[in-house]
């Protein structure tokens, strides 16, 4: 096959449009994979919209959180980031990719925070080689870029959602520092992040876990996961609620705490749920407008304030070593949804920004 489709977006909050390429081939150091499968991501859903608070360029094809089958392998692209082979066949997943010559890059060794990575799906698809997005056929791993095998036991979609969700709590759990049986925890949010990051806080059997979000359905799991208490939301209720509810479950409040809801007012509501002392790690919000925090309880209870974006790709290797490692323990199958295809894609999307869904699960290259 000499093309590949894709679905591309021309306008914000418009509908997609199926469009073909021409097949991408490896560049030295790259790899060329057919897309086996590809999630959404809350961050698909604001680029769709236009309100990331990233620099985006239209025309774009969506998607971020993928699993591609390798087809073709560059010169000296024969092994992943942590040395492990990669023959034609092999499942990776991919990082995007940092400029290297920065002071984040080098000095700071923060790849992540490079203001010159280049994040694919982000960019004009119009411009060849036209695969930057994972709602597509194919999808080009560029040179610079990091990349993972996908371990045998690890299902594609849980390692397309393991590329984004999980790997950038597997992150922000580091930056938290340590956590263990005198913690009190709280998670903001009951979607792919919040639930990610239940499981593996569980992992480090806190004193209590608490899970704050909606709707209830997704509550639940977070208790199958390891939620000591979880707190509905209900949009509502006066939020000074939900935070006494908080604070008797708690008593002192959390020592730790994960914004991971990405709501408008989620921050200042966090602020008000912490204990003296504690340490609140944000990675949940992207975009939409500023949120009011009262400066005095940070000042007043010592809390630190910890900003984390996304993960390097050590991030995505340990993310994927866990999704094999625990898949006996957590149900990863429980996050998916329904299975759509590239003509559907709409639908899906509907089904994330509606919440009927926790991770609709894409297979672009179904006909």
């Amino acid at each position: 096959m000499t093309t590949g489709r894709a679905a591309v977006l021309h306008s914000f909050g418009g509908d997609f449009s199926i469009e073909e390429f021409a097949r991408p081939t490896a560049e030295p150091g790259g790899l060329v994979v057919e897309i086996d499968t590809a999630t959404i991501c809350g961050s698909d859903v604001h680029a769709w919209k236009g309100h990331l608070s990233l620099g985006v360029q239209l025309p774009m094809i969506l998607g971020h959180e993928m699993t591609g089958r390798i087809t073709e392998i560059g010169a000296g692209a024969d092994v992943d980031s942590v040395g492990q082979p990669l023959r034609v066949g092999d499942r990776v997943v991919w990082a995007h990719m940092s400029c290297g010559r920065c002071h984040e890059c080098t000095v700071e060794q923060t790849p992540v925070l490079c203001a010159q990575r280049f994040i694919g799906y982000l960019h004009d698809c119009s411009v060849p080689p036209h695969f930057t997005g994972g709602f597509a056929e194919y999808g080009i791993v560029r040179p610079g870029a990091g990349r993972v095998r996908v371990p045998d036991g690890v299902e594609s979609p849980w390692a397309s959602a393991g590329s984004c969700a999980l790997r950038t709590v597997v992150k922000a759990l580091d930056l938290a520092g340590p956590i263990d049986r005198d913690d009190t925890v709280v998670v903001q949010g009951a979607g792919p992040l919040g639930l990610f990051a239940t499981a593996l806080l569980s992992l480090h059997d806190p004193r209590r876990l608490v899970v704050v979000g909606g709707p209830q359905e997704r509550l639940d799991l977070a208790e199958e996961w390891g939620a000591t208490h979880t707190v509905l939301v209900d949009p509502s209720a006066d939020p000074a609620e939900r935070v006494e509810q908080v604070m008797s479950i708690t008593g002192r409040g959390a020592s730790v705490a994960f914004e991971l809801a990405g709501a408008p007012g989620v921050v200042g509501e966090g602020v008000q749920l912490m204990a003296r002392h504690g340490r609140y790690v944000l990675l949940g919000t992207l975009g939409g407008q500023p949120q009011p925090v009262d400066v005095a309880t940070v000042v007043t209870r010592g809390v630190t304030m910890i900003g984390s974006m996304s993960g390097a790709i050590g991030d995505y290797h340990r993310a994927m070593t866990a999704l094999d490692r625990y898949q006996d323990r957590f149900a990863w199958d429980r996050m998916l949804g329904n299975t759509y295809d590239l003509s559907t894609l709409a639908d899906a999307m509907d089904a994330m920004v509606s919440m009927r869904e926790i991770k609709p699960v894409v297979r672009p290259a179904a006909r």
